[in-house]
């Protein structure tokens, strides 16, 4: 009997022991790699491809030590996994694959992945904004007056571009702000909802601004500052970089550190934490799909989540074959019952169009909108027009490189999608 009171405690604690994410494997990846144990390596590898079977880096990290290891068929088997995820790394000066350079079927890998460079789509220029020293995240288009508005997180306010033309600052001037991200509608209600946060590229940003995020409502017809909810000063570190407003004038939120999903229901004062998981890594876009009862929400590190709202659970969305669902930022419901994903986390940038199974368990379809055109590049958010869904690029986040020394103002562009 004590056997077996011991076998249960065992089996418990082992059941209570948090599964391994293909996180932790990476960082066993590189410490045995960086301790030149290439077995150790390979087995950390295997395990966290077994886990996110979409990732390039993973891929490539397989490869490497494929050929460490002196197995040249393996590590042309990675290769060529990777090149089938459609995207581009730079593996031409690799010193593992020192040995493989000569061979035809290396030829043929880096002969695939500089397919993935070509440019692929089209768009259309829609307008510049030129001499921005700022950073646009957010855009949003109000039909019923041809009003755009942008949120700048360097300048910590939000433009308004006017049918016109005209360019001005619409969020009222002062330190009320935050870095402005993604903008969202309330045209019910008259509300321009705007997440907001503190970063090191913000103007004015000190260490204690670290964590400090908010949701904030301006007027829609005046910019004047309605409300502003605080996220909690809980000790964790928060950025709330995408939000959307459903019929009932609910907010959802992303925070992409913590990382949580927030709710501020009608009538609270605060967002609420509303959906936390250990499998969260770096939540981003959101779209709420059709029916109003389930989120599609992306994650940067670990690919998509459906988000049932009434059940408060998450579940992975499985990727398709031959494209990775890694990288992904904003997203934005399509017309026809598919969903727009801006993909800046992978080489080269690019906006896809996914197209999910009935059940919304996987991407059924993944298709290339857009990459590697003129200046599409530096890609942050989507919006929805009546002419077609827009994306903002030239962001303006690759001149804040290093945000104590940032580059010259820039032009922004925005381009519209096929719809």
């Amino acid at each position: 009997m004590r056997f077996l009171l011991a076998f249960l405690a065992c089996a418990a604690l082992a059941s209570a022991t948090p599964a391994k994410t293909h996180l932790d494997y990476r960082r066993e990846f590189t410490a045995a790699y960086n301790r030149q144990d290439y077995p150790a390596a390979l087995a950390a590898v295997e395990a966290a491809l077994l886990l996110r079977p979409d990732s390039p880096r993973y891929c490539y990290q397989l490869a490497v030590v494929e050929a460490r290891l002196g197995h040249p068929a393996a590590a042309l088997a990675a290769l060529r996994r990777l090149a089938d995820l459609g995207v581009s790394l730079p593996i031409e000066n690799e010193e593992a694959f020192a040995a493989l350079r000569t061979t035809p079927e290396f030829a043929a890998v880096l002969k695939s992945l500089a397919s993935h460079r070509a440019p692929a789509g089209r768009v259309t220029p829609v307008f510049d904004l030129p001499g921005m020293a700022g950073i646009i995240e957010g855009v949003a288009f109000r039909p019923g007056t041809g009003d755009w508005f942008f949120g700048d997180v360097h300048e910590r306010c939000v433009w308004r571009r006017a049918p016109d033309g005209h360019f001005s600052r619409f969020s009222p001037p002062g330190d009320a702000f935050f870095g402005i991200f993604q903008l969202a509608l309330d045209e019910p209600r008259g509300l321009l909802w705007a997440a907001t946060t503190m970063l090191p590229e913000s103007a004015g940003y000190t260490a204690a601004d670290q964590g400090r995020a908010a949701l904030v409502a301006l007027d829609l017809a005046t910019g004047k500052l309605l409300r502003t909810c605080p996220l909690p000063a809980d000790q964790r570190d928060h950025v709330l970089g995408d939000l959307l407003v459903t019929p009932d004038g609910t907010v959802y939120a992303t925070d992409s550190t913590a990382p949580l999903l927030w709710r501020l229901a009608p009538g609270d004062t605060a967002p609420q934490p509303f959906l936390e998981s250990p499998d969260f890594i770096s939540l981003q876009g959101l779209a709420l799909l059709p029916g109003g009862k389930k989120l599609l929400v992306s994650d940067y590190a670990n690919g998509l989540w459906l988000v049932d709202l009434a059940a408060r659970s998450a579940r992975p969305v499985a990727p398709p074959p031959h494209a990775t669902l890694l990288g992904l930022d904003g997203l934005l419901l399509a017309k026809n019952g598919t969903v727009l994903a801006v993909q800046n986390g992978v080489a080269p940038q690019r906006v896809v169009r996914l197209t999910l199974s009935p059940d919304a368990s996987r991407v059924a379809a993944f298709n290339v909108v857009a990459a590697a055109l003129p200046d599409l590049d530096d890609l942050t958010l989507l919006a929805a027009t009546p002419a077609g869904p827009v994306v903002i690029a030239q962001s303006g986040w690759a001149a804040f490189a290093d945000p104590k020394n940032p580059a010259p103002p820039h032009t922004v562009r925005v381009f519209r999608l096929p719809k």
